[in-house]
């Protein structure tokens, strides 16, 4: 008896902390926005757009955007809010992320957070013209190979047609709950349909 009880307090304790907001981000994340995970969202759909084109040879746009990935995926997963979100919205996420890490070298089973701040401190290195800093950022054997060619492999992504479908349906998953008044969790947007046309999401957008 007494260990079925310490299970079930454990189950109870983890299901609590999935159903908690992931912590605030670093300011540089989203700086500006009120609402740091649907700016992230909305930034990361802009910055994969076109299969993440326009990130190629912009190493520190790719690290900004790939923090904005990590940290959307986790909202989806942690915070309460998100509950209207379809399941396989949710999954092509997840994908998008894997499809990601792949591409960075990323550890596929290391918690985001570490990889946010990783990320973050590349991208302000490199921001400010100092490659060394960049490297340290990203050390062995959080990714691989770490050091000066993962700061190089954030400059040379390649084509990222998972993340940028994902990002992009679910930007325009959340403008059509926003105009649907779909988060009072009566209703689910159906996403068969969606036509992806634009990334709006109200009032958590945020600037380059």
């Amino acid at each position: 008896m007494r260990r079925s009880g310490l299970v079930l307090v454990l189950a109870f304790a983890g299901c609590a902390e999935m159903q908690q907001r992931p912590p605030a981000p670093p300011s540089d994340l989203a700086a500006g926005a009120s609402d740091p995970a649907r700016a992230a969202i909305e930034g990361a759909a802009q910055a994969f757009a076109d299969r993440g084109r326009g990130l190629s040879g912009q190493p520190a746009a790719a690290a900004i955007a790939a923090a904005r990935l990590e940290y959307a995926t986790e909202a989806l997963e942690r915070d309460p809010r998100f509950a209207p979100v379809p399941e396989a919205v949710r999954r092509q996420m997840q994908l998008a992320r894997a499809e990601l890490r792949d591409a960075l070298g990323v550890q596929e089973a290391a918690a985001p957070r570490p990889v946010i701040d990783a990320l973050l401190a590349a991208a302000r290195g490199l921001r400010a013209n100092n490659p060394p800093a960049a490297a340290r950022a990203v050390p062995a054997p959080l990714f691989r190979p770490g050091g000066e060619r993962s700061v190089a492999r954030l400059g040379e992504l390649g084509p990222l047609p998972q993340t940028s479908n994902a990002t992009a349906l679910l930007a325009q998953l959340i403008s059509q709950l926003d105009a649907e008044g779909g988060w009072t969790g009566t209703r689910q947007a159906e996403t068969s349909g969606v036509n992806i046309t634009t990334f709006g999401l109200g009032n958590g957008g945020i600037g380059y």
